[in-house]
């Protein structure tokens, strides 16, 4: 019989919608994935690196932006960054991170898929995200709603590696499961409204080398500072099994325009590409839009 697969974060995510683990990166790789994402983010912000989060602009597409003040990065493993993005290589497959998804995904090594693995940082000037669920609309019936957070809510897992310190995430514990109340209703659909606090709200503090893993269809936004430094490394993973339905959600990003080129560093991210060009074979052609208008 084969090796029962630990569930512990599994299990915390079903109650709570994330899982938060404490000091997974020792000072050493806190130390080497920050100057290898400052690296990365000094040639962002010179406007050498089109692939970025612009200010004002929630959800993809972004357009191509040379100015400095951006909140993300896009792409940390495109080939195009050539000797940059090697550390990302390292870090995206490390076993103890792929171990951490078998248990959320309750699944072994051989069926995670490589999804995406970007970089959220502080902008120039201060800028909030409204409520919303990653892959739900916020005009969405409850009919639909329910539905989709029924569906596979186990296929894939979605993470924020800080390597600074973090407070930009704010989370409703428990709505990943659950259909909005009134109060989330009227902050979520209003556009006015979609920056207010809700009842029962947290913000999730991370410290320099803590990771979240959440469900990215709990209730949630982020606050960014201007005035405080946040680099944080942020990806998911794909359960082979449910490609399909993370399709959307992750060939919006462009991540099949540059795939065939990546030349993983080892065999673990040789083994995660190998699933998503698989899908995004699947979905060649296909015009499959964007999962949030904003």
């Amino acid at each position: 019989m084969p090796a029962q697969i630990p569930h512990k974060h599994h299990d915390e995510i079903e109650e709570n919608g994330f899982t938060v683990v404490r000091n997974f990166l020792n000072q050493d790789e806190i130390d080497e994935y920050l100057k290898a994402s400052e690296t990365i983010i000094d040639y962002a912000r010179q406007g050498n690196w089109p692939y970025v989060r612009t200010m004002g602009k929630q959800f993809p597409p972004w357009p191509k932006n040379f100015s400095p003040n951006i909140w993300g990065i896009t792409g940390l493993l495109h080939p195009d960054l050539n000797e940059k993005s090697l550390p990302f290589h390292k870090l995206y497959s490390d076993d103890k991170m792929l171990s951490i998804v078998c248990d959320i995904l309750q699944i072994e090594k051989d069926q995670v898929s490589m999804e995406l693995l970007n970089m959220l940082i502080n902008p120039l000037t201060d800028f909030e995200l409204d409520w919303h669920r990653d892959t739900i609309k916020p005009e969405a019936t409850p009919e639909e709603e329910k539905e989709d957070l029924l569906k596979n809510p186990y296929a894939g897992a979605q993470f924020n590696l800080a390597l600074t310190e973090d407070n930009c995430l704010i989370a409703i514990p428990g709505s990943h499961k659950r259909l909005r109340t009134q109060e989330e209703l009227d902050k979520t659909i209003d556009p006015s409204r979609r920056k207010e606090s809700i009842t029962d709200e947290i913000v999730v503090k991370l410290n320099p080398g803590d990771l979240v893993f959440y469900n990215n269809n709990i209730l949630h936004r982020a606050k960014y500072s201007a005035k405080n430094k946040r680099i944080t490394v942020h990806g998911s993973y794909g359960n082979v099994k449910f490609g399909k339905s993370r399709a959307k959600g992750i060939l919006q990003h462009g991540v099949a325009e540059w795939l065939p080129r990546l030349e993983p560093e080892n065999e673990n991210l040789k083994m995660l590409k190998e699933k998503l060009v698989n899908l995004a074979h699947e979905f060649g052609g296909v015009n499959l839009g964007y999962a949030l208008d904003g």
